[in-house]
C-alpha cells in the first residue's frame, strides 16, 4: 500500500508541478500569491536561495511548526535524501549516502553542524531543540572549502532569533499524551539605541513510552530544557559585537533502550521475548545523560570594502549513559557506563568582499581545540568490571578561499581550503597505562569549482566539483595506537534552479560521489569494546527535486523527492554478524566481501509533501491547516544488508485557530499520526540483533502568545 502511496505521491507531484507551470503564467494569480524567497548563508554570505549554485533545502520556523519539526531529530522529515539516526547517544546523519557510524571519543561525525555561525564538534548527545530558532539550512554534499572539516556529507546551519532593537516575544505552552508537557518563549527588546537584548528558552517532559517487562513499570521518562540568551551592541553604524550564551540539557534513556529482535544468548523456548517495539527487557535502570554549554562572541565589523567578522567560542560537554543494557538481554552478560565530557575552544574569521562588482570573494581561517576524555568507560559482565579512562586532544587549523566571477550570464566559482589535524591521546585500564601519548598529524586540501549560466533572477544551471575531508582519529574506546586515517569525498553535482513566474520554484540537482577510506566502526566480539578502520570505498549517486507553489494567497505547497543508490564499490574485509545455526538468537563474527553491497541507512526513495493553508474568518480570526508526510523505502542497518529498516510513512499534522490580531493562538497537533513504528538504531553483536524504538505516536494542544 505504502509503494502505492509513494507511486501516487510522485504522481502528484509532476501533475502539481505541471499545474504550476500554467498557474505562474496567470497575472491575476501573481497579483495575490506570491511563493516565498528565502534567504540562506550556504556560500558563507546572505544570498536568495535560488541564487546559490548548491542543493539547499532551507526551512524557515513557521515551516517548522507547521509540520511539526521540533528537534535535529526531526529534520529528515523534511529532507529528502537525509537519514538522522543515533547509537548509543551518538547523533548520525547520512545525507545523500555519506555519513558516519563511529562511537568514538571526541567523534565529531561527517556532517558539521553551526549554530549561529558556531562550530559545534561534538555529536554525542547533538540533538538541538528548535524552538527559537529562525531557520535551518541543510546543504547536501561534501562542503570542505567553505564548511571545513568533517562536513563530508554536508553542513546542517541552524540560525536562532537574535536581539532586536523592536520589542517582541513569544510564549507557548503545551499538554499532549503520555502526561508531556511543553513550555517555549523568546523575548527580545532594546536597554538603550545601542544596545538590544533576547532570552529564550524551552522545556518539555513526558512519561514513558517504554515497558521494563523483566523489572516492571515504565522506563524511558523525559526531560529537556534548553536557555539561550544575547547581547547586541552596535558600537558605530559599522561595527556590532553580539555575546551569546546558552546551556543545554537532556534526560531521556530512549536512544540507549534497546531490545533483542528474535531471542538472544541464553534464551530458552518460553522464555521472555518483547512482546513489542516498546518493551524492554533489560537488566539495569537504563539512563542518559547529555549536557553542553556555550559562551560565543560575534564581532562584524563593515571596513567599506570589506567586511571582517570574528566569531570565538568556548563550549563544555557532558554525556553519562547509566547501565547500558548492550546485550539486550535479561542477564548480566554486557553492560556499559559510559561519561564522556570535555572541551571546544573555537576561533573563526571571515574577511568578506563587499559591493556588487563582478568579482565577489571571501578569505578565511579557522582554529579548533578539543579537549575529550572517557571519565570513565566501564564495561561489565558477569564476572568483571572494566574501567577505561582516556584522554585525547584534537587541534585543528585552517585556512579557505573562495571567489565568484560573473562575465556576463555566467559565474565561475573558484574555492580552496587548506586544513591541519593534529591528534594526541593517552589510555588506562583500571588504572593502568596502556597508550602513552600516541600522536599523528594529518593536512589536506580541498578545492571547490563550479560554473554557473544565471542569465536572469529566475534561471540558473550550475556544474560543480567538490572535495570534502573527515578528519583522522584513534580508537580509543579500544585502546588502539593504530590511528586511523581520514576520510575523503570527491563530490560530482549538476543542477537547475528555476522560478516560474511569481507562484513557484522548482531546483533540480544530480550528483556522484565517490567515497575513499571510509571510517568503519566494527566490534571486538570478545569485549564488545569498538574497533574503527579505514575499510571500504563507496559510490553513492542520485538526484533530487524540490518544488515549492503558493497557488492562492495563503495556500502553500512543498515537495522534494530524492533518489539514491548508494553502494560499497570495495568492501572486501568487512565483519558481519551472521545467526548460528540452531542457535538461541545469539550471532558469530565473520569476514566477508560485501563489495556490491548497500551502503547502510541510505534508502533508495524519500519523499516529503508539506501543505498549509491560512483561512481567513470574517471576524478577523483565521484558522491554518497543515500537514506533513514523509516517506521512505527501506534500508539497511548493516554492511552485510542483513538487518533492514521497513518502508515508512510519517504523518504529522496541526490546525491552529489564531483570534483576531494574531496574537493568541490555539494549535491541535500529532506527529506520527498513524503510529508508524521506526528504529532509532537496528544493530548486531553476539549476544542477539537489537533495535531501539523510535518516537510512537504523539498529540495534544498548545496554548500561544505574541506580540
Amino acid at each position: 500500500m505504502k509503494k502505492s502511496c509513494f507511486y501516487v505521491s510522485t504522481a502528484a507531484f509532476a501533475l502539481v508541478a505541471g499545474l504550476g507551470v500554467s498557474a505562474a503564467s496567470a497575472q491575476e494569480a501573481a497579483e495575490t500569491a506570491q511563493v516565498e524567497e528565502i534567504i540562506v548563508t550556504a556560500q558563507r554570505r546572505e544570498q536568495r536561495l535560488q541564487d546559490v549554485p548548491i542543493a539547499v533545502t532551507a526551512i524557515t520556523s513557521k515551516q517548522m511548526e507547521e509540520q511539526g519539526i521540533t528537534s535535529t531529530h526531526d529534520l529528515a522529515q523534511a529532507v529528502t535524501g537525509m537519514t538522522i539516526t543515533e547509537s548509543g547517544g551518538y547523533v548520525q546523519p547520512f545525507i545523500r549516502g555519506v555519513g558516519s557510524t563511529v562511537t568514538n571519543l571526541g567523534e565529531q561525525g561527517s556532517a558539521a553542524t553551526y549554530i549561529d555561525g558556531v562550530y559545534m564538534p561534538t555529536v554525542n548527545g547533538q540533538l538541538y531543540e528548535l524552538a527559537n530558532v529562525q531557520s535551518v539550512e541543510v546543504l547536501k554534499g561534501p562542503q570542505g572549502t567553505l564548511f571545513g572539516r568533517n562536513a563530508n556529507t554536508g553542513a546542517i546551519i541552524i540560525t536562532t532569533r537574535q536581539p532586536q532593537f523592536n520589542p517582541e516575544g513569544r510564549f507557548q505552552l503545551g499538554y499532549g499524551n503520555y502526561n508531556a508537557v511543553s513550555a517555549q518563549g523568546f523575548i527580545t527588546g532594546p536597554i538603550s539605541d545601542q544596545f538590544a537584548v533576547s532570552l529564550a528558552g524551552n522545556y518539555d517532559s513526558h512519561d514513558p513510552w517504554f515497558t521494563n517487562s523483566f523489572r516492571g513499570g515504565k522506563i524511558g521518562e523525559s526531560e529537556r530544557w534548553t536557555l539561550r540568551g544575547a547581547a547586541l551592541f552596535n558600537a558605530s553604524e559599522n561595527l556590532s559585537i553580539t555575546i551569546s550564551g546558552d546551556l543545554m540539557r537532556t534526560d531521556d534513556a530512549s536512544p540507549i533502550l534497546v531490545q533483542p529482535i528474535s531471542g538472544y544468548q541464553g534464551y530458552l523456548p518460553g522464555g521472555l521475548l518483547p512482546s513489542g517495539p516498546y518493551d524492554f527487557i533489560g537488566n539495569g535502570d537504563v539512563g542518559y545523560l547529555a549536557e553542553q554549554e556555550g559562551l560565543s562572541a560575534r564581532i562584524k565589523w563593515d571596513l567599506g570594502a570589506v567586511s571582517l567578522t570574528s566569531t570565538t567560542a568556548h563550549r563544555w560537554f557532558y554525556t553519562e549513559s547509566i547501565n547500558y543494557d548492550s546485550d539486550t538481554t535479561p542477564a548480566l552478560l554486557s553492560q556499559i557506563g559510559n561519561t564522556e565530557r570535555g572541551t571546544n575552544f573555537t576561533q573563526e574569521l571571515q574577511l568578506n568582499s563587499n559591493g556588487d562588482g563582478p568579482l565577489t570573494w571571501v578569505l578565511g581561517g579557522f582554529y579548533l581545540r578539543q579537549e575529550a576524555k572517557y571519565d570513565p568507560l566501564m564495561v561489565q559482565s558477569a564476572t568483571a568490571t572494566t574501567l577505561i579512562t582516556a584522554q585525547q586532544v584534537t587541534e585543528a587549523l585552517a585556512a579557505f578561499a573562495d571567489a565568484t566571477y560573473t562575465l556576463g550570464d555566467f559565474e565561475l566559482t573558484g574555492g580552496l581550503r587548506y586544513s591541519y589535524e593534529k591528534k594526541n591521546y593517552d589510555g588506562q585500564i583500571n588504572g593502568n597505562p596502556v597508550v602513552n601519548n600516541a600522536h599523528k598529524s594529518w593536512d589536506s586540501v580541498t578545492p571547490r569549482v563550479v560554473l554557473a549560466y544565471h542569465p536572469s533572477r529566475d534561471f540558473m544551471a550550475y556544474a560543480s566539483f567538490s572535495q570534502g575531508f573527515k578528519s583522522g582519529t584513534f580508537n580509543a574506546n579500544g585502546l588502539s595506537t593504530v590511528a586511523v586515517d581520514p576520510e575523503t569525498v570527491d563530490a560530482y553535482e549538476i543542477g537547475v534552479k528555476t522560478r516560474l513566474g511569481a507562484l513557484a520554484t522548482l531546483n533540480v540537482s544530480a550528483f556522484r560521489y565517490d567515497i575513499k577510506d571510509l571510517q568503519v566502526q566494527a566490534l571486538n566480539p570478545a569485549t564488545n569494546l569498538i574497533l574503527v578502520a579505514n575499510a571500504a570505498e563507496v559510490e553513492t549517486k542520485g538526484f533530487d527535486v524540490e518544488f515549492a507553489l503558493r497557488p492562492s494567497q495563503g495556500l502553500d505547497v512543498r515537495l522534494s523527492a530524492s533518489y539514491l543508490d548508494a553502494e560499497f564499490s570495495k568492501f572486501p574485509n568487512a565483519q558481519i554478524f551472521i545467526p548460528v545455526l540452531g542457535g538461541d538468537g545469539r550471532n558469530q563474527s565473520v569476514i566477508r566481501d560485501v563489495t556490491g553491497n548497500k551502503n547502510v541507512r541510505s534508502p533508495e526513495f524519500t519523499f516529503n509533501a508539506a501543505v498549509s493553508y491560512r483561512h481567513e474568518l470574517g471576524n478577523g480570526a483565521s484558522i491554518v491547516p497543515s500537514a506533513n508526510a514523509y516517506y521512505s523505502t527501506s534500508f539497511f542497518w548493516d554492511v552485510g544488508n542483513r538487518l533492514e529498516e521497513k518502508e515508512h510513512l510519517v504523518i504529522n499534522a496541526n490546525l491552529t485557530y489564531n483570534f483576531p490580531g494574531d496574537r493568541i493562538s490555539v494549535t491541535a497537533w500529532a506527529r506520527n499520526l498513524t503510529d508508524e513504528v521506526r528504529f532509532r538504531n537496528v544493530s548486531a553483536a553476539v549476544q542477539a540483533d537489537r533495535r531501539a524504538a523510535d518516537e510512537p505516536r504523539v498529540y495534544g494542544v498548545r496554548l500561544g502568545y505574541q506580540f
